[in-house]
This record gives structure tokens, sequence and C-alpha cells, in this order.
């Protein structure tokens, strides 16, 4: 298993308490994804936000053990995510990255699920089109990789108070885990 950077390494359920208690003051941006197992990274505004969550995901992923070919199809995925984030909701910030598991009980490997949030909580899913010109192919992409496991929820922000947004997930295909 790949160790990752310390700024990019999930925190524990210990570890998000402190930083709600007033560790907070040292900049971290790591926390549990709330009542779902996972963690949550802040994202960067502006056009920093894809390559920042590549990266972040491709640790994360390589710490699960995760095959390479796999982590490249995630990577492939989030940068979609995160780009549609920052061009169509980059002033409905926060920005947020989740990884996660979901189905199964706690306690037996599920589907790996990566999601970026945004506040735009009113906004819909565009249609999908390999036609349409230099834009709206993005999550095509997301479909076709992710065997079509994706999809949207209206939710709260994982990170400070909650704030009503939406999530735009994919699972990872291929990859379970159980994460603590």
């Amino acid at each position: 298993m790949q160790s990752t950077p310390a700024d990019l390494t999930p925190q524990t359920t210990a570890d998000a308490v402190a930083a709600t208690t007033g560790d907070a003051a040292t900049g971290d941006a790591r926390a549990p994804a709330g009542p779902m197992p996972g963690w949550v990274w802040a994202l960067p505004g502006g056009p920093g936000c894809a390559s920042h969550a590549r990266a972040v995901l491709r640790d994360a992923l390589a710490s699960l053990g995760v095959p390479r070919d796999v982590i490249a199809d995630a990577q492939l995925m989030v940068s979609e995510l995160a780009t549609n984030a920052h061009q169509h909701a980059g002033e409905y910030g926060p920005h947020e990255l989740w990884l996660y598991v979901a189905g199964g009980p706690a306690d037996e490997a599920g589907e790996v699920r990566c999601a970026v949030f945004d506040t735009h909580a009113d906004a819909a899913l565009p249609g999908y089109s390999w036609t349409s010109g230099d834009c709206g192919r993005g999550l095509s992409i997301v479909r076709e990789l992710s065997g079509e496991r994706w999809g949207m929820r209206r939710t709260v922000s994982r990170l400070g108070p909650p704030v009503r947004g939406k999530a735009v997930w994919f699972a990872v295909p291929g990859a379970t885990a159980v994460l603590s």
C-alpha cells in the first residue's frame, strides 16, 4: 500500500472532533464525511479545483490499494465533476471532495464512491451529449467510466456548519473497501 502525503491523508473521527473543537486554526480542511463512513476534503475555488481533486483522489485510492488503471479512470471522472463545479457553480462554494463507501453493512466491504459537493442546490444535471461541441461531454464520460453508477443527491456540506447543496457522485468501478 502506498502512503499519502500528510496534507492528503484522510482523518479519523477523533481528528475531526479535534478540528471542530478548536484545532481548526491549523487550516486543516479534512474531516470524516459526517454520518457516511469516509472522508471529505475542501477543494479550492478557481481553475486549480480539478487538479487538486485529481491529486487527492489518486493518493486516497492508492492508500486503499486500488489498482492504477482504476485510479486513472477515477481521476478522469473526478476531474470532470470538479471542472463542472468550478464552471457552473464557482460562486456556490464551498466545494468539497468526498470519498465514502455505499451499500453493505459497516463491517462488510461496499462500493467506493467519490462525490464533488457545491452549494448550487437548485441546479439540475444537464443532459448527455457526445456530439454537442466542446462542452457537455463530461457527464457522459462519468456515466461510461462508472458503469452507469453515478448520480446527484441534494444534501448538506460536511465541513464547517451544514450548508445545503448537491453532491454529484460516481462509483469507483471494481473498488470495494471499508473506510474507517
